[in-house]
């Protein structure tokens, strides 16, 4: 009598009828999280190269290219990519997650915990290149704890020695932040080269403590600023007269309305440092599950948001008295118009056309006013009649050099318009948009720019292909020097020449991925019932749900000078490319000027 066969749970297992050595490897993903640029971090590609080597020893197969968090910040995890890891773990698309060291996953040790929790419940092993625990063992994941603990300790330390730099600063009568770098009309001293945006500060003994000092030319710029924001003037001649006499900003740039707002907000040149008020640096946020979390608010802050305190360096007036007059008059201006009981303010849209209207001149956006109100019309329901509203161009609002001299249209002619065109969509191929030639020079256009699109595509994977067999011959020029094959010196050189061809691959990558995000999203055209749909919600929509309607089927109305409402704009619908945008020359700008 034959033996009994061997008991199931004894047998090779296999999948499909394939024994299990011939089973396919892991997959691998790595993850990279840098903080910020500075000398001592570890970059991207050392991290990924110590990943890559950890699975290439544990048999591996690294399946996607490495994902990514530059410039994040391991304390916030909702900016970050790790949501998108763990739909992809959901999904089964990996089973290793291969990390530099701990600190790389997450410097809050709470929510670390908590999704490598979520991790490993969708079966996923988590390990680390230069700290590799086993997470399965009860040792593991205490070791791994105590790494993610050690991580937010020295999180909390730097956190630690940053508020108290900045108290220090504070206590002293000196700015933080941005403002200790350059000041609009301040300087550091008479040696030190000018600060340069996004360039570290040079600094001598002389000027070591950080105290600018006030550029004499400039002081009556301030007080001429002060002065005639208090009087009433308006904010938009202020900045007009800046433009004529070719005052600009310490970084360069032309300053308009809302940097003027931020020089003289600061209160700097009255004698003043402000500090942000600890509550107005945090929100605190519910998530779905009730848990809360703290988040950094916008650093786009009113006045109100700050404590301002006695400076170290000097106002640009001697007395201190008129400095806080002058500053209190400022102040309550500033204070005028704002409503502190109105919290529900409506943000929606006033006009149906706002967003949608653009210069023919030079292409730019066009802002709504209202006439004068000695020559209004009477309102109707609260609104002003659509034959006061004017959409004028902004650029020429701003600083009189649009070459078309700032063209206008009213409320009344650009709606027309909009439903004119609307009405005759509705109305089927009017003017043989759906003929046989158009509709051949469609597909014609159509076929070129998906070709286009896809030979952009096919050279990404080319340059994607080139990078990562870069990345290997790298790592065999690494192997070789370990196992004395070929001189430092020669490797260093061949190194050199490898990094010099991935930088133009990614150079070219760069632009090719701008061009596809660059293209123009162009839409099916709408057959005359889906108009027809449209028209009828348009003509009972409210105007914040007729822009929307709008910017679903129209891309720009583009607005020309004249009077002849048959002539004043033209339509260009979203089935159709932009039109091209007309170069301003600086013989237009001298011209209008």
């Amino acid at each position: 009598m034959s033996p009994a066969p061997a008991p199931i749970r004894l047998r090779p297992a296999a999948e499909d009828g394939i024994p299990a050595t011939f089973r396919r490897k892991k997959r691998g993903v790595i993850y990279v999280r840098v903080s910020i640029a500075r000398a001592d971090m570890i970059s991207p590609e050392l991290q990924i190269t110590a990943a890559q080597k950890l699975a290439d020893a544990n048999d591996i197969d690294v399946v996607i290219e490495p994902i990514m968090d530059l410039g994040e910040s391991g304390r916030e995890f909702e900016d970050r990519k790790i949501s998108e890891i763990k739909e992809m773990a959901r999904n089964k698309e990996f089973d290793v997650l291969i990390l530099w060291i701990w600190s790389r996953f997450g410097r809050n040790l709470r929510e670390s915990l908590q999704h490598l929790d979520d991790l490993l419940a969708y079966g996923i092993e988590v390990r680390a290149a230069h700290e590799d625990f086993d997470g399965k063992t009860t040792i593991g994941r205490f070791a791994i704890a105590q790494m993610l603990n050690i991580a937010e300790l020295e999180s909390n330390q730097k956190s630690d020695m940053w508020k108290s730099a900045i108290e220090r600063r504070k206590n002293r009568g000196l700015p933080h932040g941005s403002a200790a770098r350059g000041k609009f009309g301040y300087y550091r001293c008479d040696t030190c080269p000018p600060p340069e945006k996004g360039k570290p500060v040079e600094k001598c003994p002389k000027c070591k403590e950080g105290i600018l000092n006030p550029i004499t030319e400039y002081c009556p710029i301030y007080v001429k600023l002060y002065s005639d924001y208090a009087e009433g003037l308006s904010v938009r001649s202020m900045v007009l007269w800046l433009r004529k006499h070719k005052i600009v900003n310490w970084t360069g740039r032309e300053i308009d309305a809302g940097d003027l707002y931020s020089i003289l907000d600061t209160g700097f040149a009255l004698g003043f440092v402000r500090y942000t008020l600890p509550e107005e640096l945090y929100t605190v946020i519910t998530r779905d599950d009730g848990t809360t979390k703290r988040k950094r608010k916008s650093a786009h802050r009113d006045i109100t948001s700050y404590l301002y305190y006695k400076g170290k360096h000097k106002a640009v007036i001697d007395d201190e008295v008129e400095c806080e007059r002058l500053w209190d008059a400022y102040v309550a201006r500033r204070l005028s118009g704002r409503d502190n009981d109105d919290k529900n303010h409506d943000h929606s849209a006033k006009y149906s056309v706002s967003g949608v209207l653009t210069c023919s001149g030079c292409g730019g956006s066009m802002h709504s006013m209202l006439r004068a109100k000695k020559v209004q019309k009477p309102w109707v329901d609260g609104k002003p009649d659509p034959r006061d509203v004017l959409f004028r161009c902004t650029r020429h609002m701003k600083f009189k050099d649009c070459p078309g001299n700032g063209v206008y249209v009213t409320l009344e002619t650009a709606q027309g318009a909009a439903r004119q065109y609307l009405v005759e969509q509705s109305e089927g191929d009017a003017g043989g948009a759906l003929s046989v030639a158009s509709r051949i020079e469609q597909v014609q256009a159509d076929a070129a720019k998906t070709f286009e699109a896809n030979a952009d595509l096919v050279r990404l994977k080319v340059i994607d292909d080139e990078i990562a067999e870069l990345r290997r011959k790298e790592d065999k020029l690494t192997d070789a020097v370990l196992d004395e094959l070929i001189s430092p010196e020669a490797a260093r050189r061949r190194k050199a020449e490898y990094e010099t061809q991935k930088s133009a691959l990614r150079e070219e990558s760069a632009l090719i991925r701008k061009r596809i995000a660059d293209q123009p999203v162009i839409i099916p055209r709408p057959g005359p019932d889906a108009m027809a749909s449209a028209l009828d919600v348009f003509d009972v929509a409210d105007p914040d749900d007729q822009r929307v309607i709008l910017k679903k089927l129209v891309r720009t109305i583009r607005v020309h000078r004249g009077r002849d409402p048959e002539t004043k704009t033209t339509v260009y619908p979203m089935w159709v490319a932009p039109p091209p945008k007309p170069e301003v020359t600086q013989k237009d700008v001298d011209t209008v000027a």
